[in-house]
């Protein structure tokens, strides 16, 4: 604002001084209109066709209303860009966004166009089960991973109903029922894409239950079972912040 009030100070002051040196140019003006004096006795006339002194040579009157228009727009520039920085550092800064916590990775299904065409009825349970999941109609969902579970215990979509069935008592809060789901789905899939995540979230069942060495001992098991897994890697930052608390006590 400091800057802004001195730029509109100089501007004026250009004004005030262009006004004073104009009012001493043009101090000859009133002279100008009276006749010249008779030369003194004994001065010689000036000859006719002879030049006269430089002094007395009339002074062609400079355009004094374009000098303060040429002003005036100057004055208007500056007064036009004093409004406008005055309007940016009025204008409210927005504030920086905070950064959203990351979501939990939940694992996703292999294939979002199933059931394929003319899947079965064990299928379609599957299908629906995902569905009512999403939905979180966790206990109709359970009901329809266990129809297919049931009918094809060993289908391609066996490790992810397990999964799923699992993740549903875990989501309402019932850890003991999550933690053996999920110990099934790891030892009966140990190739599934999902047994290292389903082993980190039995271990997250019993740190519900406070079960603390039941938690570390499935987070041992699964960084020796999946040492390149982003779970494994999750793990061992959690057992290290065990560590870190455990000393603190």
């Amino acid at each position: 604002m400091k800057q802004h009030r001195g730029i509109r100070n100089l501007a004026w002051l250009v004004l005030v001084l262009l006004l004073a040196a104009c009012s001493q140019s043009y101090s000859y003006l009133p002279s100008m209109s009276k006749p010249a004096p008779p030369p003194a006795e004994g001065t010689a006339a000036p000859a006719e066709g002879q030049a006269s002194s430089p002094a007395a040579a009339p002074q062609a009157a400079p355009d004094l209303g374009q000098q303060m228009q040429t002003l005036e727009t100057r004055v208007a520039q500056l007064e036009a860009r004093l409004t406008e920085l005055e309007a940016q550092k009025a204008a409210p800064v927005p504030a920086p966004r905070a950064k959203e916590p990351k979501p939990a990775k939940v694992p996703a299904p292999s294939t979002t166009s199933y059931p394929p065409a003319g899947a079965g009825a064990g299928d379609k349970n599957y299908a629906e089960g995902y569905k009512l999941y999403q939905a979180k109609k966790y206990a109709q969902a359970r009901t329809q991973f266990h129809k297919y579970l049931t009918a094809s215990p060993q289908g391609p979509k066996a490790a992810e109903a397990r999964y799923y069935l699992a993740d549903s008592f875990y989501q309402e809060g019932k850890y003991r029922e999550a933690g053996v789901e999920f110990n099934k789905m790891a030892v009966q899939h140990p190739k599934s894409i999902l047994a290292p995540a389903a082993m980190l979230r039995q271990g997250l069942a019993y740190k519900q239950q406070k079960q603390e060495q039941a938690y570390q001992s499935t987070l041992r098991k699964l960084i020796k079972a999946y040492p390149n897994s982003p779970e494994a890697k999750e793990a061992q930052k959690w057992l290290k912040g065990e560590k870190k608390e455990a000393a603190t006590r």
